[in-house]
């Protein structure tokens, strides 16, 4: 189910966003260093990490680092797959799989790291149970978080989706319970924080919500974060053996890693830590 809803204002801001990737890839350098890593990130709370928690250890380790940050969840995965970047940190495992297939891409990832999880935001309520009847929720229009967005909604219990069919793929149509008539509007998920003011909800992706200046506990539901849902390092296949990859698993894994995510004065402590995060 689809608006027109905003139409306008998204037209204009998608082209701003377009304008921004496109000057973003400008003015690349050709990689003659071996020593040297290409980084893509979007904006947000994952180029920091990155750059907080990973770049030094690397640097350390006498690598030279580049970083790229994109505007869109498209670029990374093409730059990363036409060799303008060795590596993006910026989408979780089942956003990846889904592009690669969609894209005929061989791309794959090396690490899952710590991760912000997706949150209902609102300017209207303070509590889920407050939303009134027929409410508007935005949700992301890409298909892996727009399934994603609302399996979190069936989390709080305003909507059910038919338990039969695969949730990874579930669509508006396959909502069985509905009691309070919520309607949806789809919308790009890097501006979702901006239609806030004009929805009932808005299911943001947690690193556009920190991005857009928003505080995950301020949200009026968190995600409970599922396999396949941890934001993920990715490389190019061909590279996954090589030295450089590895040497960024092994700095995941590590105590000044950890110490990092886990500093009170960061944004990264109530992140959902992945399985292996103390291994």
């Amino acid at each position: 189910m689809k608006t027109t809803f905003f139409k306008k204002t998204i037209a204009i801001t998608c082209t701003a966003l377009i304008g921004a990737v496109l000057l973003t890839g400008c003015g690349k350098s050709d990689k003659t260093d071996e020593n040297l890593i290409r980084v893509g990130v979007c904006a947000g709370p994952y180029g920091d990490m990155f750059n907080e928690a990973i770049k030094p250890a690397l640097e350390e380790k006498g690598y030279k680092i580049e970083m790229t940050e994109f505007s869109d969840y498209v670029q990374p995965n093409m730059s990363l797959a036409d060799n303008e970047i060795d590596v993006n940190m910026f989408q979780h495992s089942t956003y990846l799989k889904k592009f690669c297939e969609e894209h005929s891409l061989e791309l794959e990832y090396i690490s899952e790291i710590p991760t912000a999880s997706m949150g209902i935001f609102s300017d209207k309520y303070d509590s889920i149970d407050d939303v009134s009847d027929g409410g508007e929720v935005a949700v992301p229009n890409d298909d892996t978080n727009y399934a994603r967005a609302l399996r979190v909604l069936e989390q709080t219990g305003l909507i059910t989706l038919n338990p039969e069919i695969d949730a990874s793929l579930a669509t508006v149509d396959d909502i069985v319970e509905n009691p309070k008539n919520l309607k949806f509007t789809e919308v790009s998920a890097e501006i979702l924080p901006s239609v806030l003011d004009s929805v009932d909800l808005a299911v943001i992706n947690g690193n556009y919500a920190i991005g857009a200046g928003l505080k995950l506990d301020e949200a009026v539901y968190n995600e409970k974060l599922g396999e396949g849902y941890y934001n993920v390092i990715a490389v190019r296949s061909d590279d996954a053996d090589e030295q450089f990859a590895k040497d960024i698993v092994s700095i995941v894994h590590s105590d000044e890693f950890r110490n990092v995510i886990e500093d009170s004065s960061k944004q990264y402590t109530a992140f959902a830590k992945p399985a292996d995060y103390n291994n």
